[in-house]
């Protein structure tokens, strides 16, 4: 199947998915007011109106719930489970706020999973879910770091979940015209899921992750989503570390539009990260990206399509986790301004001649088909001539306590290639091989360690 196939496949059958959602929307009229259950309401010691009972009553008793606009935010101190078949809609000015010092997320979804042992069995899925509307806030001013903020329970029961909101193990999910604001972990954590539309979300002082998508996932539409993240503004993590998620397998059917990260967000980077997990068992499931669109994107300087393992300590055996895999993977209307390396290491700064090149597009995985059309990149090789449109292959950084930071033993390569209407420094270019880079390491450090190389193997351009 050729390229533009097979984007009408995806485009299509989004297409399909997207209708299906609407579909499930309940009508205006029935949805009942969150007023009805003020009777749950609990005040604390400050006065402040507690609502997380009366959210979870009318959850359970309802289809479908408004909040309405008020004066003072409707404050929680716990966790809300949302059942299979229910709605949410808040006024865009209702405004939900977790109070300080809560460490537990504010909403999952009833039948949530742990795939970090053993792939789940599909029982007792979820389906039918929707928020729309109103702005959810957490409490904080920093970001928490893991098991301090967004856990799953008291006890970090699911010790890879550190969010806001948690949904997996569902089908038929949609959150849209929403806005978060100081979530300390992951504004939403979403993984082991079929037919999704994250749309028109927005993030203000988030300090970590926006959206943060992870594995066995499949037909999702991301859409208009934009502002001031503290990590990635979407992570795309098929597969991750065990302390960012429950969540491992392949993604599929993918769009993913509208990116506007704000320009004072702290890391400008966009992450697809494919791997081989490691069940209890011994056994492996490959965290493959494939048949994605990513288009009409600004203020992201990094798009990371490569395996990262946990740090190591130099000359152990680093973790079993491989370099993954991903194929039809389609970039549009992307404008990437270069100025400095989304990694502020040395070797970057500096442009090492082995281990300082950094990219738009930085790949460690083997990708079958990947396309660059209409891409707006600046470069600045006067100061960084290590600095390229794209490269393949391993990564190094060691630090000064002798830990191992990315994964320099990688062999990867992308069989091929597409490019076209690409623009470098205001200038569209007919030969964009000197803007690709194949990494290439030769025992760099002399200790066996770091002997990986990238290859591109066949590049077709046109325009």
């Amino acid at each position: 199947m050729n390229a533009e196939a097979v984007k009408n496949k995806i485009y299509d059958k989004l297409s399909q998915v997207e209708t299906s959602l609407k579909e499930i929307l309940p009508a205006a009229e029935e949805y009942v007011d969150i007023n009805e259950y003020s009777g749950y309401i609990r005040f604390n010691s400050q006065g402040q109106e507690i609502w997380t009972d009366a959210i979870q009553a009318a959850l359970r008793e309802q289809k479908a719930i408004y909040i309405p606009k008020k004066d003072e935010p409707y404050y929680m101190d716990g966790s809300v489970i949302i059942p299979s078949g229910r709605h949410i809609r808040a006024d865009e000015n209702a405004v939900i706020r977790q109070l300080e010092g809560i460490k537990v997320l504010m909403f999952r979804n009833e039948h949530t999973v742990d795939g970090t042992d053993c792939p789940p069995d599909g029982k007792d899925r979820d389906s039918d879910i929707s928020i729309t509307g109103g702005r959810w806030e957490e409490s904080w001013t920093f970001r928490a770091g893991y098991g301090k903020s967004g856990m799953y329970d008291e006890n970090r029961s699911f010790y890879g979940v550190s969010t806001c909101m948690l949904f997996n193990n569902i089908e038929n999910l949609s959150l849209r015209n929403m806005t978060f604001a100081h979530t300390a972990g992951f504004a939403v954590q979403a993984g082991e899921m079929t037919n999704a539309i994250f749309e028109n979300i927005t993030f203000e002082s988030c300090y970590a992750d926006g959206l943060h998508i992870n594995g066995n996932s499949e037909n999702l539409i991301i859409r208009n989503i934009a502002g001031e993240a503290g990590d990635d503004l979407v992570a795309l993590n098929m597969y991750d570390w065990p302390n960012s998620t429950v969540n491992f397998g392949p993604v599929r059917t993918v769009l993913c539009e509208n990116l506007r990260l704000a320009p004072e967000s702290s890391y400008k980077a966009l992450r697809i990260a494919p791997g081989m997990h490691y069940y209890a068992d011994g056994s492996c499931i490959d965290c493959r990206a494939e048949d994605f669109i990513i288009k009409n994107v600004s203020g992201i300087r990094t798009f990371k399509i490569y395996l990262q393992t946990p740090p190591y300590q130099i000359g152990e055996e680093p973790k079993r986790e491989m370099v993954g895999s991903g194929d039809n993977l389609f970039f549009e209307d992307i404008t990437i301004d270069l100025k400095l390396p989304v990694d502020k290491f040395e070797e970057y700064l500096t442009s090492h001649r082995i281990r300082g090149a950094f990219a738009g597009f930085e790949i460690g995985a083997n990708i079958g088909n990947i396309s660059f059309e209409n891409i707006n990149i600046r470069l600045y090789r006067e100061k960084y001539p290590m600095s390229f449109l794209a490269c393949v292959g391993p990564k190094s950084i060691r630090t000064e306590k002798g830990m191992e930071i990315f994964d320099p033993y990688v062999d990867c390569k992308v069989k091929k290639v597409y490019a076209e209407n690409i623009t470098v420094n205001g200038e569209q270019v007919r030969n964009i091989r000197p803007y690709l880079h194949e990494i290439i390491f030769e025992d760099v450090y002399g200790d066996g360690l770091a002997t990986g190389r990238g290859v591109f193997e066949e590049i077709v351009q046109k325009g």
